[in-house]
């Protein structure tokens, strides 16, 4: 081979480019070119190139096929592109897997917003309490062990951005009227910090001072003035930052009870008679009719009615047929199946005719009872049957939870669901004379709208303030300082 012919070919070899920029070559036809570099970036870089061409090379055939410089022979050649295939075959697959699972994705997106989308959502109006509350998507993906305390309270709400405060209504909207009294308020606190999660019920007969309408019932502020201001009440009197709400109406909480398929709940013997009379009484025609003192006078005698004439087995809940135990001292119980009206009646109970002995406190231990079941029958359930719920009950709750907050807590609800419950009242029944005291029972007496009213009062604000912040807090609280 010529010097000339042989140097001509040591280019190309070593400069693959030039074979598209029409420069004459002096390769057999097929001939696979590969990139000199050997560093995986530049193969990477640089693809297999192909030539074919009529020309015959220059000078004596022969030379050229005993040269150093002949070609791979064919089986190297299919070896060569044989391993290319097997490459790119994996990174199809790979690429391939990689598509199905972001479409997979995307449906799985569409379904969920499809779902949350239905809640109902309300912003607040009445407070800037949306831009300053705890990002509910960064807070369900913090470290657990991330550190933040508490600030010492000094006019400034108490937040921890572990620590995610819901506050719910359950609202006794009647017939007729857009806002009724918010007959629960309970704060549902989700502490990632400690792994639990929180009940407190703020009673609803508490003196506070609802901004810009003076002292009235805590329970008073939603009737005023819906969720925006009920929130703003609870923080200017409790100093605790309120994330988010939620509403949900005494319809809207059968509704979803029934959902649900029913809750079991272990009920003393008063407790059953207490739904079988609330059931039965509001069903009677004469009753729904009758108005003002009248009402009352015929409650009274549809009473002795209930009591005398009706038999066990015609109630709703026929006791005949549960099995009470005792339990230590405690009242005998029985587990007792309740549907949505059942239900609703019982988280309402707070004694009443002479049926049930209790009070506002036991109420509140009441509701925050059939909470902790609903939440504990969401631990048995599989995640179909909790979207299948979340897409039926959505329609039913009014919440500023957005969509995308939705989805963040649903993707760690298995997270949540293995935290321990525990649950309060503020103040509790059993500070009585020391945390708070009943208007009626010392020489204070409180006036709602010219009438002599009984409410709760508290001691000492500052003191309160702290057990509260301490029951969500916990260790991060420091001390709570002279708050006015």
């Amino acid at each position: 081979m010529s010097s000339e012919n042989k140097e001509q070919k040591n280019h190309l070899r070593s400069n693959p480019e030039n074979i598209s920029s029409g420069k004459p070559h002096t390769e057999s036809d097929n001939i696979v070119f590969y990139n000199n570099d050997t560093s995986q970036k530049n193969k990477q870089s640089l693809p297999q190139r192909t030539v074919k061409t009529n020309k015959k090379p220059a000078g004596n055939t022969q030379d050229v096929s005993n040269s150093k410089q002949k070609p791979k022979p064919a089986s190297v050649n299919a070896a060569r592109k044989g391993k290319l295939s097997k490459k790119r075959v994996a990174v199809n697959v790979v690429a391939s897997v990689f598509s199905v699972l972001f479409i997979i994705a995307g449906i799985l997106s569409l379904v969920a917003y499809t779902y949350f989308h239905r809640i109902k959502y309300e912003a607040l109006t009445d407070i800037n309490n949306e831009t300053n509350s705890n990002n509910i998507e960064q807070q369900v993906s913090r470290s657990e062990t991330s550190k933040s305390q508490v600030e010492t309270y000094s006019g400034n709400l108490l937040e921890d951005p572990m620590v995610l405060n819901i506050m719910l209504f359950g609202a006794d909207t009647r017939k007729g009227a857009e806002k009724g009294n918010s007959d629960t308020m309970v704060l549902f606190s989700i502490d990632t910090r400690h792994k639990k999660m929180k009940m407190l019920s703020f009673m609803r007969d508490t003196y506070v001072d609802i901004p810009g309408h003076g002292e009235n019932r805590i329970n008073a502020s939603y009737t005023l003035g819906g969720a925006s201001l009920s929130v703003s009440t609870i923080q200017k009197n409790y100093g605790i930052k309120v994330d988010r709400y939620a509403v949900v109406d005494f319809s809207s909480f059968r509704e979803i009870i029934n959902i649900l398929g029913g809750i079991d709940v272990e009920l003393t013997s008063e407790e059953v008679d207490y739904i079988n009379w609330q059931s039965w009484i509001n069903d009677q025609d004469e009753y729904k009719e009758a108005e003002g003192d009248y009402k009352e006078a015929v409650r009274s005698q549809l009473r002795g009615v209930w009591l005398s004439n009706i038999p066990e087995y015609e109630k709703p809940i026929n006791k005949d047929s549960l099995s009470f135990t005792q339990k230590d001292n405690n009242e005998p119980t029985a587990i007792v199946h309740l549907d949505g009206r059942q239900a609703l009646w019982h988280a309402r109970n707070r004694g009443e005719d002479g049926i049930c002995s209790g009070d506002d406190f036991t109420r509140t231990q009441r509701q925050r009872n059939v909470l902790s079941i609903i939440i504990n029958d969401m631990k048995k359930a599989d995640i179909g049957t909790v979207m299948s719920v979340i897409y039926e009950i959505g329609p039913l709750i009014t919440t500023n939870v957005k969509t995308s907050e939705i989805t963040a807590l649903a993707s760690n609800i298995s997270k949540y669901l293995s935290y321990e419950i525990i649950s309060e009242s503020a103040p509790l029944v059993n500070e009585i004379g020391s945390t708070f005291f009943f208007s009626d029972n010392y020489e204070r007496p409180v006036y709602i709208n010219g009438e002599l009213s009984s409410v709760i009062l508290i001691n000492d604000w500052n003191d309160f303030r702290r057990k509260i912040a301490e029951f969500i807090f916990e260790d991060q609280v420091q001390s709570i300082k002279n708050s006015g």
